[in-house]
């Protein structure tokens, strides 16, 4: 009886351990504790998703143009337009590390970064790959430290731009404006595929693993679209947009941000959507120059799936 009553006892702590579990998540959730990084006019800022609390975490930069986040490691990665070189930081800006430098190559090689326009990491082989906007154009990758700098692909006339990686199909998807296109390539740089998706000057790209989905901007449509890779169907979510540029998403929140003009100024704003493309708000406005975001969720059990999650807290709870 004494066993029976101690099992209960702890069936029950179990259950609620879990379910204020559940409900703290679901408070950090929707407090929005996350934060929108962005890069231009020689800095990279962060603000709150609602875009309160702007700060500058790097100053004093070149041109800094796209950037990533590694959550695992907490580490921020930007691409330095001119001169050619890829960063990377801590997330609050300290410990700045020159990671790749397109000055330090041999003659024959030298303008491998010759305008890098996208970087894309995948943290499971601590590897970093980026694209260039000029011939010859290739998918280049390196470690993290920049080590082992290899050839994914190289396709004279292929503009390997905004890279986006889909680690469960093993793909790099990637915009092409010099052809209207959006191609995908194994990681690897095997098996190179043209998609059908012909658009005069796709952009941004963002891609929602889970639900298997692919997102970009078309500039001069002023257009955000979406592709489902298993149904291969293209929606338009939202028109009549002012030059749509860099996007990024937030799947667990349901919503997308992407940077844009603002009409009658030139200034750039950042706004945001539901993934549906319902609910267009802005969020940040007023600044002279955004060249790309990444989302950091702030959750508290990053990238980490719910069952993960769970699986995790039962294993805790045991060992106790």
């Amino acid at each position: 009886m004494g066993n029976q009553v101690i099992t209960i006892k702890r069936i029950a702590f179990i259950t609620v351990t879990v379910l204020l579990i559940s409900i703290f998540q679901g408070l950090c959730y929707g407090q929005g504790r996350g934060k929108i990084y962005f890069a231009g006019s020689g800095k990279i800022r962060r603000a709150n998703l609602n875009g309160t609390a702007v700060e500058d975490v790097i100053t004093d930069l070149e041109s800094p143009f796209d950037i990533k986040l590694d959550l695992h490691n907490s580490k921020l990665y930007w691409v330095n337009f001119r001169p050619p070189k890829i960063y990377r930081a801590n997330l609050d800006g300290s410990n700045i590390e020159l990671i790749i430098d397109g000055g330090n190559q041999n003659e024959m090689d030298k303008d491998m970064l010759k305008f890098p326009y996208s970087i894309a990491i995948d943290t499971d082989t601590k590897k970093i790959y980026w694209g260039r906007k000029a011939f010859p154009w290739k998918i280049r990758r390196a470690d993290f430290d920049g080590n082992n700098i290899e050839d994914v692909l190289f396709r004279p006339m292929v503009d390997a731009e905004n890279l986006v990686l889909d680690l469960k199909d093993g793909k790099i998807y990637l915009t092409d404006s010099f052809n209207d296109n959006i191609t995908r390539v194994n990681l690897d740089g095997s098996d190179y595929e043209e998609l059908g998706i012909l658009r005069p000057a796709p952009n941004g790209l963002a891609l929602d693993p889970n639900n298997r989905n692919l997102y970009w901007t078309d500039i001069w449509l002023g257009r955000i679209e979406k592709y489902s890779i298993n149904e291969k169907k293209v929606v338009t979510l939202i028109k009549e947009l002012l030059r749509p540029d860099d996007i990024a998403l937030y799947i667990r929140s349901g919503k997308m941000y992407w940077v844009e003009e603002e009409r009658g100024t030139q200034k750039k704003k950042i706004r945001s959507a539901k993934l549906d493309g319902s609910n267009v708000t802005d969020i940040l406005t007023g600044f002279d120059h955004i060249t790309g975001i990444a989302i950091d969720p702030g959750e508290l059990y990053d990238v980490t799936p719910d069952i993960d999650m769970l699986t995790t807290t039962w294993a805790n709870i045991k060992a106790q």
